[in-house]
């Protein structure tokens, strides 16, 4: 994968003026980065690409890394989840662990899974193909039989990797990218963010794949850090629409009710949060294929290869949503009331729930099929948190079912308006 150099890193990232930042205390000592690496959504790694990641995987397996982030997940869990530090600690824990991966092979970032483009029929997306993640649990045990880690034994008790789909041999559905756009524009502070983010998309995937994704260890399953690199492309993106005032933004309260600060230590270590929180500084030297260069212009920050079946944005997919009613909009995407709105805030994504891998198909022209007019109007609704696991995750019971309650009305909203999806087959 592509490596930057420094001059184009901070071209790339937005030199942010120090004057328009509010910056923290020991934040303006963070070095800047010498290289910057781009973390790409997994449909477009090429055949070359995925097969270094691959390999890196399989070489961190084999050395018992991949128990080891299992591990020490489920003692730090009960701590970082439904708290402040959700965010910022996956950051450096998945940090981690692209380190380790790099040192196998210098040039691998890890990938991320945009699911949400897949919120209709998870089960069918081409990630969880057999030659990549590998599909749902069989036999007796549920043991995962294809993809990457259809071989391994894993902690604790030198077990299979198990997926258990929450609906028989099909995922229900997910949280569709309306949605996310929708919390990316009402999210205001960090902890709103959080809570967002954490209460639906997060935990949604984790218990509709289930088995070892719905516990504590479920780093031992390799779409673990997939989905949280996608969180963390969302955190990245926030934080970018307003770089001046949420770089830095970090309120709310610790898994004891105490208020959060920027100088408290990432849980497990003695570093500061304020150090994990600007891209292309200290050791978070990454951005996201997605992500603009500052103030939202037209530029991509990463050039992307012309690829016959990765699609650059489309304007028109981009703007579908905006023609929703004044009223909805008003409602849900109170940025696109008001204009355009950034376009970090608008995961409307042109790849396609029929995307396949661009390792298997750069070679062909792919041409996404236009969404089934049969579902206007029928966006289905996400799957909701149980509530033991709600309670696992620290969170409250109330608020997260007020947070769904919320979710299911921007549905039946979009509904009403006989809106259809680009993403419902």
């Amino acid at each position: 994968m592509k490596f930057f150099n420094i001059a184009l890193g901070l071209t790339l990232l937005g030199t942010y003026v120090a004057d328009c930042m509010a910056v923290p205390p020991g934040a303006e000592s963070v070095p800047v980065c010498k290289k910057i690496g781009v973390r790409k959504e997994i449909r477009s790694l090429t055949a070359t690409e995925w097969q270094a990641y691959s390999n890196a995987v399989a070489a961190a397996y084999n050395d018992k890394w991949i128990d080891w982030f299992g591990y020490y997940h489920s003692r730090v869990a009960d701590v970082v989840h439904g708290s402040s530090q959700f965010l910022v600690f996956h950051r450096d824990f998945i940090n981690s662990y692209e380190d380790i991966l790099q040192g196998y092979n210098p040039d691998v970032m890890v990938p991320y899974w945009n699911m949400m483009v897949d919120f209709q029929n998870p089960a069918n997306s081409s990630v969880l193909g057999s030659k990549y993640l590998g599909g749902n649990g069989v036999g007796a045990n549920n043991c995962v039989t294809s993809g990457l880690a259809s071989a391994w034994s894993l902690f604790p008790k030198n077990r299979c990797l198990s997926r258990v789909y929450n609906n028989g041999t099909n995922i229900n559905s997910w949280y569709s990218p309306e949605y996310v756009t929708s919390v990316m524009q009402r999210s205001n502070t960090y902890a709103d963010f959080r809570f967002n983010i954490e209460n639906s998309v997060h935990g949604a995937v984790h218990l509709g794949l289930n088995g070892d994704m719905g516990t504590m260890h479920s780093p031992t399953d390799p779409v673990f850090f997939l989905h949280h690199v996608n969180i963390d492309r969302l955190y990245a993106q926030w934080q970018a629409v307003k770089p001046a005032t949420r770089t830095y933004m970090y309120d709310g309260v610790d898994s004891k009710s105490v208020p959060v600060t920027t100088n408290d230590s990432i849980i497990g270590t003695s570093t500061p949060v304020y150090t994990v929180m600007r891209l292309g500084y200290g050791k978070m030297c990454y951005t996201y294929d997605t992500i603009k260069a500052a103030k939202g212009d037209a530029s991509a920050l990463v050039k992307r290869q012309p690829r016959k079946c990765i699609k650059r944005p489309s304007p028109a997919t981009q703007q579908i949503i905006m023609k929703l009613p004044p009223k909805v909009l008003a409602q849900f995407y109170p940025s696109f009331a008001k204009g355009p709105g950034h376009p970090l805030e608008n995961e409307m994504a042109t790849i396609s729930p029929h995307q396949p891998m661009a390792a298997d198909a750069c070679a062909v022209d792919f041409k996404a099929p236009p969404p089934n007019e049969n579902m206007r109007g029928k966006m289905p609704l996400p799957s909701g948190l149980p509530d033991d696991w709600i309670k696992m995750q620290g969170s409250s019971v109330a608020q997260v079912r007020a947070l769904e309650k919320a979710a299911y009305d921007m549905v039946d909203a979009l509904n009403k308006a006989n809106y259809l999806s680009p993403y419902m087959v």
